[in-house]
């Protein structure tokens, strides 16, 4: 593929949660940019671009009153792969751009919230479909259950047993792309095992009072985050002072728990 669909953020006077058609991208902090490719999420036609206020105690939901001046720009960004050796300028699709002065009013306290349309020829994703299904009041059991295991298969180490459960989304991923399943196969397990060889889960992943099961729309589909609204999964480096971040959104169908993102 040799063009990339990005969107890059910043925000300023408060942190907030950038989500694009419902799911979340990250966290967005006051002050920072990012730039992160988007192609997993997009399809076809409409797409709903948000930014949703965070506040002390989470999200702000309700229609509230900004007590910060504080604004949001969002860029989506069509980026062509010319090689290393060439740099390439990204084409902006669209400039979104919101401002507020201490005292306005953030309807449901979303900070940006657009459907822009994006040319892009993806087979639809099946979070899409997912979607559309209901989610249970039993959703959050089994879903403590399913990172109790992930955790658990990461402290051991066990790479075979980790893998499978990323399959689905794994085979979606290379057959959109028009990637060879074993070779897009071998380079994720290249990548789990470097993971668990040289990183190791944080104490912060395995407190259960930490972790957020953020639910999309009201879908069974949920991002795991934690109480601070960032990836659930943390790694820290046993060689060297770093952490990795793994966000993952799963899908509660028929009583199982899939990784879809």
């Amino acid at each position: 593929m040799d063009k990339t669909l990005l969107i890059r953020a910043h925000i300023q006077g408060r942190d907030a949660l950038l989500t694009l058609n419902g799911m979340v991208l990250c966290k967005l902090i006051a002050g920072q940019e990012v730039r992160l490719p988007v192609h997993e999420f997009i399809q076809a036609g409409e797409n709903r671009i948000q930014v949703l206020a965070l506040g002390p105690q989470g999200l702000l939901l309700d229609t509230t009153l900004t007590t910060v001046d504080c604004a949001v720009q969002v860029s989506v960004e069509l980026q062509k792969d010319r090689g290393t050796e060439s740099l390439v300028q990204a084409h902006v699709l669209f400039d979104l751009v919101e401002n507020f002065k201490k005292g306005q009013r953030l309807k449901k306290g979303r900070m940006l919230d657009v459907t822009v349309n994006l040319p892009v020829s993806f087979s639809r994703w099946r979070y899409l479909d997912v979607l559309q299904s209901g989610a249970d009041e039993n959703d959050h059991i089994k879903i403590q259950d399913f990172v109790l295991q992930l955790a658990g298969l990461f402290q051991a180490r066990k790479l075979a047993l980790l893998l499978p459960y990323f399959s689905v989304r794994n085979q979606e991923v290379a057959s959109a792309y028009g990637l060879d399943l074993q070779q897009a196969h071998i380079a994720f397990s290249s990548r789990m095992n470097l993971l668990c060889s040289t990183f190791t889960l944080s104490e912060e992943s395995l407190d259960s009072s930490a972790w957020l099961f953020h639910k999309v729309r009201h879908s069974s589909v949920y991002s795991l985050l934690n109480t601070m609204y960032q990836p659930l999964f943390q790694f820290d480096s046993t060689e060297h002072p770093n952490r990795q971040q793994w966000p993952m959104h799963v899908g509660v169908l028929g009583g199982e728990v899939f990784v879809l993102r």
